[in-house]
């Protein structure tokens, strides 16, 4: 999958509004990460984790908090992009 592809399915997704908990597994491994890390990340003990991922709704702020840690992941992605390269990703976002 290129590097585009990724980044704009990751700023889609950013926009969205409501998040399961199977989101939120789905997010979590593709972070490549273990329930304990993103326990840790999001400043969460492992059984209110647990329970978020079997939620079928995500409390807003855990949401808000998951965009912000995703989001930070993809900046070293975008700065190696031209204005052109990002203007390009916005774009076609809007005609999605």
């Amino acid at each position: 999958m290129s590097q585009y592809i990724v980044i704009k399915s990751a700023i889609i997704w950013l926009f969205r509004m409501i998040m399961t908990g199977y989101e939120l597994r789905l997010w979590r491994k593709g972070m490549g990460w273990d329930q304990e890390r993103a326990a840790e990340e999001l400043g969460k003990c492992l059984r209110t984790y647990k329970a978020y991922e079997k939620s079928p709704s995500i409390d807003r702020v855990v949401e808000l908090a998951i965009r912000s840690l995703t989001l930070a992941s993809l900046l070293p992605a975008l700065s190696e992009k031209n204005n052109a390269e990002i203007c390009q990703v916005l774009i076609s976002l809007t005609d999605s």
